[in-house]
């Protein structure tokens, strides 16, 4: 999301206001069209980024998918039916009309709308481990890779090769150039953040989507698993307390009967 607030070029005034434009997608999995309002300043309107672990996961893999096959177009969206990402190509023209003038942003689809194939993203808490997963797009100029999104093996920025020398698998795709056309394209590929802490110290890493899907699916199972032991523990003290007291007063009424034979 960006941090300023784009404002139109023809009357000044804040191009992310309502009222949104509705724009159809579709959805990667299931093929359902799904609508969502777009802002003029190409933000979804509402976008709930706060995920359960169970619909990254199905995040993830749709975007495994997507970047193998060298299509991860634009997401805009999740789905109603299945939570997986809804999909603008992102060389399709689209305008978005000022809510205050009328005056439309006008460009690609990749160009105008603020890809959020990144955004979405869980929280996973633990004993010892607190960690957030999250998508992110990456760029060959910064040197940073996550590696192939099917198999992991590394992909070197330096790299020109656009396929996995392993699994054949799309690694980069090419975006235009930040600096206008005629300029050399960008090569962008998707990965999975994991930042925070395991084993009480600081955990950041990027890695391969698969590999990330993994990681995912362990450490929720860690935390669901903790909070059960913790509910379970919590409901057998209560148990032991209740028996303990029930001991004590059957000790009682033993010895007052007793004392009164």
């Amino acid at each position: 999301m960006p941090l300023a607030r784009a404002r139109c070029t023809a009357c000044t005034l804040p191009l992310g206001d309502p009222p949104y434009v509705p724009v159809v997608a579709r959805c990667v999995r299931c093929g359902l069209q799904g609508q969502v309002g777009l802002a003029a300043d190409g933000t979804p309107g509402e976008f709930d980024a706060a995920f359960p672990p169970a619909k990254l996961l199905q995040w993830f893999g749709a975007a495994r998918i997507a970047m193998a096959n060298g299509t991860p177009g634009t997401a805009i969206g999740a789905c109603m039916t299945c939570s997986t990402p809804l999909l603008l190509p992102s060389r399709d023209p689209l305008a978005l009309p000022c809510p205050h003038c009328g005056e439309p942003v006008k460009g690609a689809v990749g160009d105008v709308v603020v890809d959020q194939w990144p955004e979405p993203w869980t929280k996973v808490e633990a004993s010892g481990m607190e960690l957030e997963y999250r998508l992110g797009v990456l760029d060959d100029v910064t040197g940073i890779t996550a590696g192939c999104a099917v198999c992991g093996l590394p992909t070197p920025p330096s790299d020109p090769a656009m396929r996995c020398k392993r699994c054949n698998a799309v690694v980069w795709v090419e975006r235009p150039s930040p600096q206008g056309p005629g300029e050399r394209p960008r090569r962008v590929q998707l990965g999975v953040r994991v930042n925070g802490t395991r084993g009480g110290r600081p955990f950041n890493v990027i890695v391969p989507i698969a590999q990330g899907e993994a990681m995912l699916r362990t450490d929720a199972a860690i935390g669901s698993s903790d909070r059960s032991g913790g509910t379970w523990l919590g409901v057998t003290g209560v148990g032991c307390a209740v028996v303990a007291a029930s001991f004590f007063v059957l000790v009682f009424v033993v010895a007052m009967l007793v004392r009164h034979c």
